[in-house]
């Protein structure tokens, strides 16, 4: 009897140990966050102190680069912007472009407003930028650096949930997203 007792606390720390060491088969570590290419086709629509306006997007993130292609309907006027960390590319058509190593600024000289893009990267996939603090809000929304961001709607593509509608609301601006397609690739 003496050796069961003994033997009995051994088998249990076993036990427990084995437990620990199988997680649940469904539990992942991965968020949206870590998917390294992505594009999405949708919707806009952007409401500010200069007016508001709604346009088809495109946006294709690759690691080191973001593109996106904001259009009205049957593509008039066309403008696409292209995003290497610092480095901002866009062409509004008719020869119209601009360069400059300011995204921030050059969005807030030609729309009025700036948008922080490489944070909006993150938000698109409905979480916060790693590199910055955020709060947690109610509804899975959550702020960051100003901006309030809302999933309002989800879905799930190749297993991963993702924002369907998105809000985003700061430094006097309002936007509107609204995925129709989400390609993962990797």
């Amino acid at each position: 009897m003496m050796r069961l007792l003994c033997f009995l606390p051994l088998l249990f720390v076993v036990a427990c140990a084995s437990i620990q060491k199988t997680p649940p088969s469904h539990v992942s570590s991965k968020t949206p966050a870590s998917i390294q290419s992505w594009s999405m086709d949708g919707r806009i629509g952007v409401q500010s102190a200069e007016g508001a306006w709604h346009a088809n997007l495109y946006w294709e993130h690759a690691p080191g680069q973001d593109r996106l292609r904001i259009s009205g309907p049957l593509s008039q006027g066309l403008v696409s912007i292209i995003v290497q960390k610092d480095l901002i590319y866009l062409n509004e058509g008719n020869g119209v472009t601009s360069l400059s190593r300011d995204p921030d600024a050059m969005l807030r000289q030609r729309l009025g407003f700036a948008i922080p893009l490489t944070s909006l990267r993150y938000w698109m996939l409905g979480v916060s930028d790693p590199g910055k603090k955020s709060l947690p809000l109610s509804a899975g929304g959550f702020q960051q650096a100003g901006w309030e961001i809302a999933p309002d709607k989800l879905t799930t593509v190749a297993g991963w949930t993702l924002p369907q509608k998105l809000r985003v609301q700061g430094a006097g601006v309002k936007l509107k997203i609204l995925a129709d397609s989400w390609d993962i690739k990797g």
